[in-house]
């Protein structure tokens, strides 16, 4: 993508200057009306504070301040010697996730999209989400590890580990696949398939690995999530445990008089 601004673009930011208010606030909104406008898509780099220098004429330090607000609205990533990048069109809300029903569960996947990073067969003394699976499903276990990101941004929202009694060849081989596992999970919790779900909420300590995956600092607070699929026998068929992104990320829930 070019960086630098064309004539008309630049004219446009000039006549936004006669506004009242600081050059830095003119400048972050006007590079955020870019942003909005796609003219900078999500994933790009903005150009750098000498080019913005260059194409506004305004000091390093204005540029500087117009950058740093864009961040804190969450539209751009600083990183030292790597320059800005686009991580969201428009200021991000906190997600809020509002769960009434089971088919509320199924459908949160329709407002996020899912990226299969890695899937294995395991076995019960991975951990306690596995052992359940193995002992209590009777089953081989399939462990399947995403990401799960809202729609337009780029910054993960959890860390989804999602742990499959395996009870066909077919159901392993397309689980084992990452091309057709986050599909495959769809069809095993489908909703004519699943009568009840338990779930336990906690908050918790971001380990280094989950934390590198998740772009946080090891040791932030994370929003933890572990639910259990049921199908209409009573059989467990999946375990999801889920680290969600503390500052992202809120859960919602209505309560009635009985």
């Amino acid at each position: 993508m070019e960086h630098k601004l064309t004539g008309s673009r630049k004219s446009e930011q000039k006549s936004e200057q006669k506004s009242e208010g600081p050059y830095y606030k003119l400048l972050a909104a006007f590079l955020a009306k870019e942003i909005k406008e796609r003219r900078y898509a999500v994933g790009s780099a903005l150009p750098t504070e000498r080019e913005l220098c260059e194409s506004f004429g305004y000091s390093r330090h204005t540029t500087r301040e117009a950058l740093r607000l864009l961040e804190e609205k969450g539209l751009i990533k600083r990183r030292q010697g790597s320059g800005s990048t686009v991580v969201a069109i428009s200021p991000p809300v906190r997600y809020e996730q509002n769960i009434q029903t089971i088919d509320d569960v199924l459908q949160h996947g329709n407002a996020t999209r899912l990226h299969v990073l890695s899937s294995e067969e395991v076995g019960a003394e991975l951990n306690q989400y596995a052992s359940q699976v193995v002992n209590l499903a009777e089953t081989p276990c399939v462990l399947v590890r995403s990401i799960r990101y809202p729609r337009n941004d780029v910054r993960p929202l959890a860390l989804v580990d999602v742990y499959v009694a395996i009870r066909s060849k077919a159901r392993l081989r397309k689980l084992l696949d990452v091309k057709t596992a986050a599909q495959e999970i769809v069809n095993t919790v489908d909703l004519h398939k699943i009568d009840r779900i338990d779930q336990a909420f906690s908050a918790v300590n971001i380990g280094e690995a989950e934390a590198r995956l998740l772009h946080v600092k090891a040791g932030d607070s994370a929003f933890q999530i572990v639910r259990r699929y049921y199908d209409p026998s009573g059989r467990l068929v999946v375990v999801a445990h889920s680290l969600y992104h503390g500052t992202l990320f809120t859960y919602a829930s209505t309560l009635h008089r009985s």
